[in-house]
């Protein structure tokens, strides 16, 4: 990551991005005296700098990022990949800023970059190991820290690098099948692949051919023994949870490659279903498009996330507003302790961990329709943060019966689901403290269009909702103008596509709309949230205008001139009087 993405993490980037502050003075003069000889370009001197760094500091997350950023400046793509690993295993939010990630492999990896090429040119066409990477095979990359990581911590959202797994599975499922010996780094690989498809649920197109290897593969599963390749081979195809006998697996010792597949695919999947029974039912669910949604998300719970942000500086929430939105008017909550909240719609837990780790003081309640998703969510709770989230199944509109207020309620993943957006607003609203901040989002009817076409192709050509057919839809949808899409980055998982494209329900509104129902409830706009980018871009544009950035109709003329200004959600902060 360079120097401008990573300054921009740090002090723009999402919430959850902040990293704390290195540990001692002299820790934090030694780092910065790196950085110092780094930018003046004397990269020897700063390598000792930041190693003389992490080795007082192995968690010290931005000295390996550096690290490894000098390392690939020096071309020692090894010892780079190395160290990007190590920041990234410390602090995994740098995955939502690596949208260059796949420009970072391919200059450390150069066979890498001439793989995705070919593997594109010869789509729908799965080339084989030599034809992609010559002689040397996957042996080429197999063995890369920086992608492994990158496997079996993230979805990988570019179709090229889709593409090329595709192909690189099936090469492996045959060499699994005829029972091939491999060495390690390819076991390595094909276990890092296998948890992979699991994050991204089994996403990727398959073939009649791959269908023939995956029987010859779950017979192989009921045999006596099963080789790992065949075990690390069918878990890139289905979840071990779900195939007859794999508990069995459980009972044999196996390398720590293969356990930890068996721990992503067996052991946990145990874990949630015995959660199930512990979660509290608030209110009932009686509402026909509410039980329609919470079906959605008992399928496939959203989304299927593996890390929580690490490194993170808990803040009173009037600072973390202060510091996102300079010029905004709101009137500070004033609290450092015992700031209640309400994660209306929490699905799979991340936004209310993320929300207790950024927020000093933060208690919450966390509901949500699914108990898959909430089993999920209460699984991937740290320990140190149990204890300040309660995990709930309710349904928003029946809300109004568990007696009880919040000062802060985020509603950023709910209201476009339900059968009246405006009337959950207004439930969530009497639930709010005067005084109290809402943190919302809506999809935006005019920032969606291609959603809304691709939603219109789905249907006229009766796609259903099933794994098989997004699979199907997605190759057909690539192969059209609407390949748009693939700009929203649930397009790369299973349960984030059927959200994104084969949603039960969902609802759309307009800037007028949002408006008129913070003027008719008496609240206070306080700003529009973005990326880093669009985010100065438009501040730059309101202030060259004289515009205010609490100001709607300036906001709706934008988005009437500029379509994509919205083209994610409406995403907003609002004040109570």
């Amino acid at each position: 990551m360079n120097r401008k993405q990573r300054r921009a993490t740090l002090k723009h980037g999402p919430p959850d991005a902040r990293a704390a502050e290195p540990a001692g003075s002299q820790i934090n003069k030694m780092f910065l005296d790196a950085l110092a000889l780094e930018s003046a370009g004397k990269l020897d001197d700063a390598a000792r700098g930041y190693k003389r760094v992490v080795g007082l500091n192995p968690d010290h997350a931005e000295a390996h990022n550096n690290l490894a950023r000098v390392f690939h400046a020096q071309g020692k793509a090894k010892d780079a990949s190395v160290f990007y690993a190590h920041a990234l295993a410390l602090m995994p939010q740098l995955f939502q800023q690596y949208s260059g990630i796949r420009g970072t492999l391919t200059s450390l990896l150069p066979q890498l970059d001439e793989a995705l090429r070919r593997q594109m040119a010869a789509w729908p066409k799965r080339l084989g190991e030599s034809e992609l990477f010559g002689e040397a095979g996957l042996a080429a990359i197999a063995d890369n820290p920086l992608l492994l990581v990158l496997l079996q911590s993230t979805p990988i959202r570019d179709v090229a690098f889709e593409r090329l797994l595709t192909a690189l599975r099936a090469s492996l499922a045959s060499a699994a099948t005829a029972g091939k010996p491999v060495a390690d780094p390819i076991l390595g690989f094909a276990c890092a692949l296998a948890r992979q498809c699991f994050i991204n649920e089994y996403v990727f197109a398959t073939t009649p051919d791959e269908d023939v290897q995956l029987e010859d593969l779950r017979r192989a599963l009921s045999g006596a023994s099963p080789s790992a390749m065949q075990i690390a081979a069918l878990a890139m195809y289905a979840p071990l949870h779900t195939l007859p006998c794999a508990s069995v697996l459980l009972e044999r010792k196996w390398n720590p490659l293969i356990d930890a597949v068996l721990t992503q695919q067996l052991r946990e999947p145990a874990q949630e279903r015995q959660l199930r029974d512990l979660i509290p039912r608030l209110t009932q669910i009686e509402d026909e498009v509410s039980q329609r949604v919470r079906q959605q998300y008992e399928e496939n719970p959203y989304p299927r996330w593996v890390h929580i942000a690490g490194q993170v500086a808990p803040m009173p929430i009037d600072q973390y507003l202060r510091d996102q939105f300079p010029t905004a008017a709101f009137t500070p909550l004033g609290k450092t302790s015992a700031l209640d909240m309400l994660i209306a719609g929490c699905g799979t837990g991340q936004v209310a961990i993320g929300s207790v780790q950024k927020h000093e003081g933060a208690q919450a309640l966390a509901i949500d329709l699914s108990l898959t998703s909430l089993c999920y969510a209460r699984r991937k709770t740290p320990a140190e943060l149990a204890s300040r989230i309660d995990y709930a199944q309710a349904d928003i509109l029946k809300l109004g019966s568990i007696d009880r207020s919040f000062d802060v309620i985020d509603a950023c993943g709910v209201l476009h689901h339900m059968a009246d957006p405006l009337a959950g607003w207004r439930i969530l609203l009497s639930l709010l403290r005067p005084g109290g901040l809402m943190h919302l989002a809506f999809y935006s009817d005019v920032g969606r269009g291609d959603v809304a076409a691709a939603r219109m192709f789905i249907a006229e050509r009766k796609f259903g909702a099933t794994p098989h057919d997004i699979r199907r839809c997605r190759q057909e949808l690539l192969a059209t103008p609407l390949a748009s899409v693939t700009r929203f980055t649930d397009f790369f998982t299973t349960s984030e596509c059927r959200d994104l494209l084969f949603h039960v329900h969902e609802a759309r509104v307009t800037i007028p709309v949002i408006k008129d129902f913070i003027r008719e409830n008496g609240l206070k706009f306080i700003a529009f949230e973005f990326d880093l980018p669009v985010l100065m871009r438009q501040r730059a544009q309101f202030a060259a205008a004289g515009w205010s950035l609490a100001d709607l109709d300036r906001w709706q003329e934008v988005e009437t001139k500029y379509p994509d200004t919205f083209s994610g959600m409406y995403q907003f902060w609002v004040q109570k009087n």
